[in-house]
């Protein structure tokens, strides 16, 4: 049975390339149901640290519906991530030229010291939250039993930290 998720995504190294490469790689796996605005962040070691040395990320989401099990489907994201030249363990906070993380996937909660699911970013990040209520407003989140759109209001966008790239966006839209 097919199960919605949630993939989230983000590079700060050639990010337009890495994206667009790396999402269409992800595209040759699996079909996308929509996909969120991209945004144009400040790296972060925190909420209130910017990294102000760092390059900017490019973050987004992903919505597609999968029977894969979520260690598997991680296991083809990490190996993505590589082609595009990410290094293994590479530190949280490092810049990085793609990034793929199962963030949702329909009510499952998981604890596995490869996978979190929900991820407990979700509810700290705006850079995750607000795409992921963009896909699905009206999911429900597993643990927090409230809405992504709920989550996601929370948070108030800055467009000092968190821009909209409508070019970008409109751009990946072409694999939808």
């Amino acid at each position: 049975m097919n199960t919605p998720l949630i993939i989230a995504f983000g590079s700060n190294i050639n990010p337009e390339e890495n994206l667009s490469l790396g999402l269409s790689r992800l595209h040759a796996l699996t079909e996308f149901h929509a996909l969120s605005t991209i945004y144009r962040t400040q790296a972060v070691l925190d909420i209130n640290q910017p990294i102000e040395s760092m390059p900017d990320f490019l973050n987004g989401a992903v919505l597609i519906q999968q029977a894969w099990d979520p260690l598997e489907l991680r296991t083809h994201l990490k190996a993505i991530e590589m082609e595009r030249g990410r290094q293994p363990n590479t530190p949280k906070w490092a810049s990085r030229p793609l990034d793929l993380d199962i963030v949702l996937m329909g009510d499952c909660i998981l604890q596995n010291p490869l996978l979190t699911l929900p991820d407990p970013d979700i509810l700290t990040r705006p850079f995750l939250a607000i795409p992921l209520a963009q896909l699905a407003p009206d999911w429900i989140h597993p643990v927090e039993k409230q809405s992504l759109q709920a989550i996601a209001s929370r948070f108030k966008p800055d467009l000092n930290t968190m821009k909209p790239d409508h070019l970008l966006t409109n751009r990946l839209r072409t694999l939808c």
